[in-house]
């Protein structure tokens, strides 16, 4: 049986992606594996969700290859969860979403450079021009386009 959450229909990749991870609770679970892997009651315990939704959310993002789940004990058996490479593909958007709410919706609270202490902000960026993008330059296309790799930059 394929969980899948509902769909919009549309032959958009934003649509598309919001019906995989726009459920609600789905990207904070994300969040919360972004900082590494995670017991389900260390899940709950931080979203202060129903373990129902919990269980529901993590068995879709598993069948998705986003969540992958392990067993730290067999008796009982007692499961941790860690993101994929597909998972944590997913950092960026949850950062942007925290520099967008950080913005307009929650100012108090914000993502940093560790550096310096300045908040960040997203930029669009092309591998094969080794070139930040602005939204001017920039197109929607069906073609699936090239798929480069940064110009004397290692891959994060």
């Amino acid at each position: 049986m394929s969980l899948m959450p509902k769909a919009y229909g549309l032959p958009c990749p934003v649509a598309k992606t919001l019906e995989l991870v726009g459920e609600l609770w789905t990207l904070l679970v994300v969040r919360d594996l972004l900082r590494g892997p995670k017991k389900f009651q260390d899940l709950q315990a931080s979203l202060d969700v129903a373990p129902g939704i919990l269980s529901e959310r993590l068995k879709v993002l598993e069948e998705h290859g986003i969540v992958e789940r392990g067993f730290y004990s067999n008796h009982p058996p007692r499961a941790e969860y860690v993101l994929t490479e597909r998972g944590r593909d997913l950092r960026p958007i949850v950062g942007a979403l925290a520099v967008w709410g950080s913005r307009y919706i929650h100012p108090e609270a914000g993502l940093v450079h560790e550096a310096c202490g300045t908040r960040v902000e997203v930029a669009y960026y092309c591998p094969e021009c080794d070139a930040r993008v602005d939204d001017v330059r920039m197109r929607a296309s069906t073609a699936p386009g090239k798929r480069g790799t940064p110009r004397g930059r290692a891959r994060r």
